[in-house]
């Protein structure tokens, strides 16, 4: 008989803690509407510390368990579809994307964010217009707030969101920084490798 508890068991019970964290975090920006997108990124951090914690395969499963509790409990809510959407995977496949050079690095995650955005959009503008719709771009200007606006703000806001993306990706990028050389020494429990 093996005495201490085993690796799997440990990258479990780290699983589920990850995965209980991240869906409170979601509930509570969908509970405080004000800052469902900011806990929506913040959410996205247990992401990164099951990548360097676990790997990829547990990341993705900490992904699905989280946005399914999240959408189930409150399916009408903003910030768990924004993780749904993006927010939740990016954190798995940036580990990947920057390993690759930076230029090619940076035009991948432009192009993933992009896609993700576009489809929500175009989603949003057949399924939340229930058969109603009007201009997409009116749509669009109304989903970010400015209804009537026309498309030169469309387009104006479409850029300013993907300027929000790359100051998102670098903040990102310190956290996991940060993580990594300053707090991981302090979440030694963190570490389900010994």
């Amino acid at each position: 008989m093996s005495r201490g508890i085993s690796k799997k068991t440990k990258k479990l019970t780290l699983s589920a803690m990850l995965a209980a964290i991240g869906a409170v975090i979601l509930l509570l920006g969908s509970l405080f509407q004000i800052i469902d997108l900011s806990m929506a990124a913040i959410a996205s951090f247990v992401c990164v510390i099951a990548v360097i914690e676990l790997g990829a395969k547990y990341a993705w499963i900490i992904y699905a368990v989280v946005s399914f509790i999240s959408v189930l409990l409150r399916p009408m809510s903003f910030a768990p579809w924004v993780y749904v959407a993006f927010l939740g995977y990016y954190p798995i496949i940036k580990e990947k994307v920057e390993k690759l050079p930076r230029a090619l690095a940076w035009a991948l995650k432009m192009i993933s964010f992009n896609i993700a955005f576009i489809a929500c959009c175009i989603v949003g503008y057949f399924f939340l217009t229930a058969g109603n719709p009007t201009d997409i771009f009116d749509f669009f200007n109304t989903l970010l707030g400015v209804p009537g606006a026309g498309m030169a703000i469309a387009i104006a806001l479409y850029a300013f969101v993907n300027v929000v993306f790359i100051i998102y990706d670098i903040a990102l990028t310190r956290l996991i920084s940060l993580y990594l050389f300053r707090l991981r020494q302090r979440f030694k429990f963190l570490n389900v490798n010994k």
